[in-house]
């Protein structure tokens, strides 16, 4: 992170300002050190303030055992005597690092292989968040990515004419998307907890898309995330719609429920088959477009991806069957979301591919 986003940042629990420790800095980008106040104190790991509370953050510590044993020395008594703590509850610190470092493998791997950028990336991005929401309403605004994965759509935001731009992610996604962001002067990655975000009143937009249906709570996680936006601000999401969607809810589910408990690498390797099938079908749908029925051709399935390149059909064909849990929604029920958190000017469209995008305005 940069020392221009501090003021930025909240405490997730008091909301209280930062204070910061810099222990590791290259080129303006602070690589490690401690974000604190009064209250409490948070790591900043490889260039990423690590947000988190409660049991979240015992794994973190837990996990990052290396960098506590390289900082250690420069941590004041109220952190190292919680990261202690936390390390003297690991049963076998050996077992524990070598589990860890096939973690870090097996993420490793994730990302490098099946997260691929793509020239139609900021096409998507500005699909999945329309049609209400245009590339000059995202000039010169502060935007908030909430579950950013990979970072693209955190990016997309800085291409599309942002001031700043947030990606909030809890897993280990932040890693890879800071590392896609990290040469843009005005990105900022943070590790947060969707339920427990560290922001208050900060963004002119802030958005999650194809986040909020895989929560064990998707309404409670909603319902936390309005407090980000200034005055005025839009929240605008984008989830699952579940009419006229019997492919995903009658065929999709019963082979995730049956893959997701396989290996990545195996999930992965699976991927390419429903992948290769949409990319043939899209071949049709070309040629019905190329003899002027425009009709029938967007009747084929999966024709929204037609002019998508392959990699981005095999990523989401990943994401459909190694994600553990998905729910469907009317946008109805969307729309009833965002009038129980007392969003304005809500606005609804659902999507010809099965998605529902909604909109609200923030008034205090």
């Amino acid at each position: 992170m940069r020392s221009k986003f501090l003021p930025h940042l909240k405490d997730p629990v008091s909301f209280q300002g930062f204070e910061m420790k810099v222990f590791e800095e290259d080129n303006g980008q602070i690589i490690s050190g401690i974000l604190f106040n009064s209250e409490s104190w948070y790591p900043i790991i490889n260039g990423i303030p690590r947000l988190i509370i409660n049991e979240l953050k015992t794994n973190l510590l837990q996990s990052h055992y290396n960098f506590f044993e390289k900082y250690k020395n420069q941590l004041d008594e109220r952190s190292k005597k919680e990261w202690e703590n936390e390390i003297k509850k690991i049963n076998n610190l050996d077992n524990f690092l070598e589990h860890q470092k096939k973690t870090a493998e097996s993420f490793s791997y994730e990302w490098n292989n099946i997260y691929k950028e793509s020239n139609f990336e900021k096409e998507n991005y500005l699909h999945f968040i329309g049609p209400f929401i245009k590339e000059s309403d995202i000039k010169n605004k502060v935007i908030l990515d909430i579950g950013c994965g990979s970072g693209r759509f955190t990016k997309h935001a800085l291409s599309c004419g942002a001031a700043l731009a947030f990606g909030a992610d809890l897993g280990e996604s932040v890693e890879f998307a800071y590392k896609l962001t990290r040469d843009m002067e005005n990105a900022c990655i943070v590790q947060a907890d969707i339920y427990n975000m560290p922001f208050l009143n900060q963004f002119d937009l802030a958005y999650s898309i194809g986040v909020l249906h895989h929560l064990p709570k998707p309404q409670d996680g909603f319902s936390r995330l309005p407090k980000v936006l200034k005055n005025g601000g839009t929240m605008a999401i984008w989830v699952y719609n579940r009419r006229n969607n019997k492919r995903a809810l009658y065929f999709y589910e019963p082979i995730r429920n049956i893959l997701k408990k396989f290996p990545k690498p195996l999930l992965y390797k699976f991927s390419y088959l429903p992948g290769i099938i949409a990319h043939l079908l899209n071949y049709l749908t070309h040629f019905f477009n190329f003899l002027g029925f425009n009709n029938l051709a967007k009747k084929i399935p999966f024709s929204y991806y037609a002019n998508f390149p392959f990699n981005m059909k095999l990523n989401d064909s990943f994401d459909i069957i190694a994600t553990p849990k998905s729910n469907y929604y009317f946008v109805e029920e969307i729309e009833k979301w965002f009038q129980d958190a007392n969003l304005k000017d809500i606005k609804s469209y659902e999507h010809p591919e099965a998605g529902i995008t909604c909109q609200g305005i923030y008034e205090k």
